[in-house]
Parts: C-alpha cells; sequence; structure tokens
C-alpha cells in the first residue's frame, strides 16, 4: 500500500505543479485544499480583459452570447467548451478566478493587463493581497484604475513595463509621472505623439528605456543628451530609440556635437563604432547606432540609437587594433585603451572573443 505524501513532499508538488493542473487536482483531493491554500501559485502568463481571463493556455469568457454564461478555450488543442451557465455576473466571476490563482504572493511572469477588475478599485485589499509580477503590458489609457491596481503589486518584483500609447492624450501622457513607470527598471514606451514629450523622458530614471516613436526629433535627443550630462544617473543606464521614418546614421551624424571622441561597442561578435562624451572620471556618455535584443522578432533588426552610459571605453585613432584567429568559431581581439585608474595611459587589451 502507497504511504501519503509528506508535508514537504506535497509542498514540493504543488508548488511545481502548473496552475490550471493544480486547481484541477483540488476537485479530485478535496483533503488537500487547507495545504493547497497555504502556498501562492506560480503563474507564466495571465491576461485579464473586462470580460475574460486568461491563465497560462486556458481562457475563460464570461457573458459572451448571454448574461451569466461562460465558456472555456484551450490554447494547446485550439478547442472549447459549449457555453456554460453560471449563477455569477461577469465581475463576479473574475473576482472568483481572481481570488482562486491571483491570491497573495503568488508569482506571474507576464501580466497582460487589459482592465483592472472593478473589485479591485472599489475596495481595497491591499492589506492581504501582494502579487510578485515581472513584467507587465499594458496600455496607457487604463490611467486611473492603474494607480489602483499598484496597490496590489510588490514593486520590488517588477521588473519591466510596456506601455502602449494609443490615444496620445494629456490623460495617456500623464501616466509618464507616475512613480512606478518613472522607476520601474526597464521600460518600453509605444507612442506617436505630435508634441515633444522630452520633458516627460527627462524626468523618467529607467535603467533601460526603449522608445518606439517616428515623430522623436533630432533636437529632442539633443536635449536628452544635455540632461544625460549633468544628471547622476548610474553606469549601465541606457536609451533606445526606434523609428521607422528616419535613417539613425543621419541622426546621428546631425547632432553635431562638440568635444567627442570615438568608441566601440561589443556587441556579441560585432562591435559597433560611435561616439563617446566625457561626463565625469568614472563615467562616459555613448551614442551609437546598432542592434537591440528584443521580443519581438520583426522588430530585433530594426537599427536604433543606443544612448548609455558606461565605464570609459575609448579607441585610439591610428592605433592598430587586429584579430587573432584561434579556431573557426574564436579569435583573440588586441587593442589599446585609456586606464584612468592609471593617470589616462595607455594599456594594451587581450581578450578572447567568439566570431570569425
Amino acid at each position: 500500500m502507497p504511504l501519503p505524501l509528506s508535508y514537504p513532499g506535497l509542498k514540493c508538488v504543488l508548488e511545481n505543479l502548473e496552475a490550471v493542473k493544480r486547481q484541477e487536482l483540488l476537485h479530485h483531493l478535496p483533503s488537500i485544499r487547507t495545504i493547497n491554500s497555504l502556498f501562492p501559485y506560480t503563474i507564466e502568463f495571465v491576461r485579464i480583459m473586462p470580460n475574460s481571463i486568461k491563465i497560462n493556455k486556458k481562457l475563460w469568457v464570461f457573458g459572451l452570447n448571454h448574461p451569466m454564461t461562460a465558456t472555456i478555450f484551450d490554447s494547446d488543442s485550439g478547442k472549447h467548451t459549449p457555453i456554460l451557465r453560471v449563477n455569477k455576473s461577469t465581475d463576479e466571476a473574475i473576482e472568483k478566478f481572481f481570488n482562486v490563482y491571483l491570491k497573495n504572493g503568488s508569482n506571474i511572469q507576464d501580466f497582460d493587463l487589459y482592465d483592472v477588475p472593478k473589485f479591485l478599485y472599489e475596495t481595497d485589499r491591499s492589506d492581504g493581497l501582494k502579487l510578485n509580477i515581472s513584467r507587465i503590458w499594458m496600455k496607457a489609457s487604463l490611467n486611473t484604475k492603474f494607480d489602483y491596481f499598484t496597490r496590489y503589486i510588490n514593486l520590488d518584483k517588477l521588473e519591466f513595463i510596456y506601455l502602449t500609447f494609443t490615444q496620445s492624450s494629456e490623460g495617456e501622457f500623464r501616466m509618464l509621472t507616475k512613480p512606478v513607470i518613472i522607476n520601474c527598471k526597464g521600460l518600453d514606451l509605444v507612442i506617436s505623439a505630435s508634441r515633444s514629450l522630452i520633458n516627460y523622458y527627462t524626468g523618467l530614471r529607467n535603467q533601460s528605456l526603449v522608445l518606439y516613436d517616428d515623430n522623436f526629433q533630432v533636437n529632442e535627443l539633443r536635449l536628452l543628451i544635455e540632461n544625460w550630462k549633468t544628471s547622476d544617473r548610474p553606469i549601465g543606464t541606457s536609451f533606445c530609440l526606434y523609428s521607422s521614418i528616419y535613417d539613425t546614421n543621419e541622426v546621428i551624424n546631425s547632432l553635431d556635437l562638440q568635444d567627442t571622441f570615438p568608441v566601440e561597442i561589443p556587441r556579441d561578435s560585432t562591435d559597433y563604432p560611435g561616439i563617446g562624451i566625457k561626463i565625469d572620471y568614472n563615467r562616459d556618455l555613448v551614442l551609437y547606432h546598432g542592434k537591440h535584443p528584443i521580443e519581438d522578432s520583426a522588430l530585433s533588426v530594426s537599427t536604433h540609437l543606443d544612448l548609455f552610459l558606461s565605464e570609459i571605453r575609448i579607441v585610439v585613432p591610428g592605433l592598430p587594433k587586429f584579430s587573432i584567429p584561434i579556431n573557426n568559431e574564436s579569435r583573440i581581439r588586441v587593442y589599446a585603451i585609456e586606464d584612468p585608474e592609471e593617470d589616462g595611459r595607455w594599456k594594451i587589451v587581450i581578450k578572447p572573443v567568439s566570431g570569425s
């Protein structure tokens, strides 16, 4: 006769079981509901819309054809259930699902926030509900509703926000003044504004800021550079501009920057030429034209301007830089750089790199 699982064993099983399958298990083993309630869920994907909620590969749609009904879609099989009668309104049904899956301490990798459920902004449950969300995808039109939703986010765990502006209105632009937007580690903005938003951009303190904006002007980039030169932003801070209209090489050339020096930015097996501007003893401001790794494969090969703060990396005009092949997959790169810790003396750098 098999022995029952110990507490540590059952805890391990529940915490590593996919969220929907774990909930289905409770229907077959109601005796474990008490211990199950002690452990939050770990969920890869959540999407909340006005009449639906998606947990990983399962989508529940409420009131699609008639009130008090539900349909369940399975992304893996492509199948859906017949229309089911439920004894709850759409708001009540979404609240129930939220309470089941998104309990206090739940870990969520990606949260696609199309809407904030009514019960979250009509009442304050933040004392007993904090969600560990890594990445949020949303529209700026949420505006005030997002203020309510942030009460339920463990901001120390939030790493990235993808924010889309659809109306380009003043109400949407105010999203850029919210502390959670300003200070999030990574921020992607998709925006098309008829006026300059440079005063908003200079107020952002994200470690990585990516801007998709075909209306971003050369003068705005110049103002952003001047702002960064006088800021206390740490080494590693970066700004990336995507535009389908401008030739980014022409943008760099038209800036007509003064007191610059040539640099090379290593990315994978490629070195991108750039422009360096000294800020202080430890920091350079670097501007270059290259490629940026992003989720969308259609955009991953797009050119961009990358403005970032780095440790000093200077290419010496006239000094040789060469590579020594090791095999078909790697080589040794040799070049000289200025070493600020040695009173500006030059030192030889030898490092293995990939690529032919």
